[in-house]
C-alpha cells in the first residue's frame, strides 16, 4: 500500500536572500536610579527593572590603592573580607553561598574598592545577613593572611614572566612615575612587608570611606527596606585627601627590555591623555574606535588582517578618577616588531593627515551605538553605566553628550583630534622581547 506524504509549508517563510532592514539608532536612554540616603549617610541608588527575581547590591568604596598608606593595603584587605569572620570561617560563608545560590565578590581597584552581592530575591534576607556580616566582622585570620601572601607573591612571579604584563608596568610607571599610585607596581617586597596589623589599620581608618550603594534587579518596596536597614549598619569614614603631582607627558621616550629566549615581543604605545569630564573625551572615543577600538579597526586590518604580525592588536582610551591615558597594545614575533611599531605610527599619521571616508565613519558610528545597547539590556548592565557616570562626577547628560559625539562628529573633527592628541613625538613606547 502506497504512503503518501504531506508537507506543510509555514505561512511565512524567512526570505534568507533579503537583508533585514537597518533602523538608525536615534538616541540613547535608559532608566535612571532613584537615589535615596540611609540615616549614616550612604548614598543608595536603586534601579528596580528586569524580569527576573534577582537582586545585585555593589557597594563602592573611595578606598582603592589611591589612598593606602602602605601598598597592597587596599587590595589584601578587600579579598580577606570572605577569609572568614568572628563566627564563620571561608569554608562555612562558601556553603552558605553555595547553599543559596548567590555570590559575594570582591574587587580592588586604583580608585575603588568594591564588595558585590548577587542574590535570587527570595533568599535576599539570609543573603543581606552574611553580607553585613563579612563587611562589619572580618576576622582578618593570619593563616589566611599568609595563604594569600604566597599566592600574591606566586602571581607576581607569574606575572613577571609575561612580556605584555612587565610591558604595562613600565608603560604605567613611565606615565605616572614609581611615586604616584597608579604608576606604583606592587612588588614581592611590599607583599612580604605587609602585616595583619596593617589590614586591620586600613580596615578601620579607609576601607569604608566615601560609600555608595547600588541596588539593581527586580525586588519589592518592602525589600528595598530590608536593604536600607542592613546596610545603616555599616560604618562610614570620610574620604581621605590626597594630593599627587601627575608628570608632565614624556618625549616620545622608548624603554626597550630584554627578556631573553622568549619568541614574541609586547608591544605597548600611549600617553597621559584626558579625563571622563573634558570636553574632548567623547569625541575621542570616535578617534579610538576608528584606530584600534574594534575587531575592524585600522590596526586590526593593517597588522592583523594584511600584514599578519598578530592574532591580535587593540587601543584604548582609560578613565581613571586623576588622570587618563590611551594605549595601544599588541604582543607579536620578534622577527616584525619593529615593523609592527612602524604600522601603528602610519595608521596614526593617516589619522591625522586624511580624512576618513563616510563609508568608514558610518560603519564606527552604528558599530558604537549599537554595541551600547547591547551594555544595558538588563538591570545590571544599565546600573554599570550610572556607575560610569555617576562615579566620576557626571549626570544623565553624559550619555545624552555620547549619543551626539557619536553620531555627529565629523572626518574633519577626527583629523583635528588626532592631529591634537596623538602627536608621534608625545606618545611613549615600551617594548619588551
Amino acid at each position: 500500500m502506497a504512503t503518501t506524504c504531506v508537507y506543510f509549508l509555514p505561512y511565512f517563510m524567512l526570505d534568507r536572500t533579503r537583508p533585514p532592514l537597518f533602523k538608525e539608532i536615534e538616541s540613547i536612554d535608559f532608566p535612571w536610579p532613584e537615589a535615596h540616603s540611609l540615616e549614616n549617610g550612604i548614598p543608595l541608588y536603586a534601579l528596580n527593572v528586569g524580569m527576573h527575581p534577582i537582586v545585585e547590591i555593589e557597594l563602592v568604596f573611595q578606598s582603592g590603592s589611591l589612598y593606602e598608606v602602605l601598598p597592597g593595603a587596599a587590595s589584601f584587605t578587600t579579598s580577606m573580607l570572605l577569609e572568614g569572620t568572628k563566627s564563620k570561617t571561608a569554608q562555612q560563608i562558601a556553603q552558605l553561598m553555595d547553599y543559596y545560590g548567590a555570590t559575594i565578590t570582591t574587587r580592588s581597584q586604583a580608585d575603588f574598592c568594591c564588595v558585590t552581592l548577587s542574590t535570587l530575591s527570595r533568599h535576599l534576607t539570609p543573603m543581606l545577613v552574611l553580607f553585613v556580616e563579612v563587611l562589619c566582622e572580618a576576622s582578618f585570620s593570619s593563616k589566611a593572611f599568609k595563604l594569600q601572601q604566597a599566592q600574591k607573591t606566586q602571581a607576581i612571579q607569574i606575572a613577571e614572566k609575561k612580556n605584555k604584563r612587565v610591558a604595562y608596568k613600565h608603560f604605567y610607571q613611565t606615565l605616572f612615575t614609581e611615586q604616584h599610585p597608579y604608576g606604583k607596581q606592587l612588588t614581592i617586597e611590599d607583599v612580604a612587608a605587609l602585616r595583619v596589623q596593617d589590614l586591620y589599620v586600613h580596615y578601620e581608618n579607609s576601607f569604608f570611606s566615601g560609600c555608595m550603594a547600588f541596588v539593581s534587579g527586580q525586588f519589592t518596596a518592602t525589600e528595598l527596606q530590608s536593604i536600607k536597614q542592613s546596610l545603616r549598619q555599616l560604618p562610614t569614614h570620610q574620604r581621605a585627601q590626597k594630593q599627587f603631582q601627575l608628570p608632565s607627558n614624556a618625549i616620545h621616550k622608548k624603554t626597550a627590555v630584554p627578556s631573553g629566549k622568549r619568541l614574541q615581543s609586547a608591544v605597548v604605545i600611549g600617553k597621559k591623555l584626558l579625563k571622563k569630564d573634558e570636553t574632548d573625551f567623547l569625541p575621542m572615543l570616535v578617534v579610538n574606535e576608528l584606530l584600534g577600538g574594534y575587531f575592524g579597526s585600522r590596526l586590526m586590518r593593517n597588522i592583523r588582517e594584511e600584514k599578519g604580525y598578530t592574532y591580535g592588536i587593540h587601543s584604548s582610551m582609560v578613565a581613571l578618577q586623576e588622570a587618563g591615558y590611551f594605549v595601544v597594545a599588541t604582543e607579536v614575533a620578534q622577527a616584525v616588531t619593529q615593523p609592527t611599531i612602524r604600522e601603528i605610527y602610519k595608521e596614526i599619521e593617516q589619522l591625522q593627515q586624511d580624512l576618513v571616508q563616510e563609508e568608514e565613519l558610518k560603519t564606527v558610528q552604528n558599530y558604537l551605538l549599537g554595541h551600547f545597547l547591547t551594555t544595558i539590556n538588563d538591570p545590571f548592565g544599565m546600573m554599570q553605566k550610572f556607575q560610569a557616570a555617576h562615579l566620576y562626577g557626571l549626570d544623565r547628560s553624559y550619555y545624552t553628550a555620547l549619543y551626539h559625539h557619536i553620531r555627529n562628529t565629523t572626518a574633519v573633527e577626527i583629523r583635528d583630534l588626532a592631529q591634537k592628541y596623538l602627536s608621534l613625538n608625545t606618545l611613549v613606547e615600551v617594548v619588551v622581547g
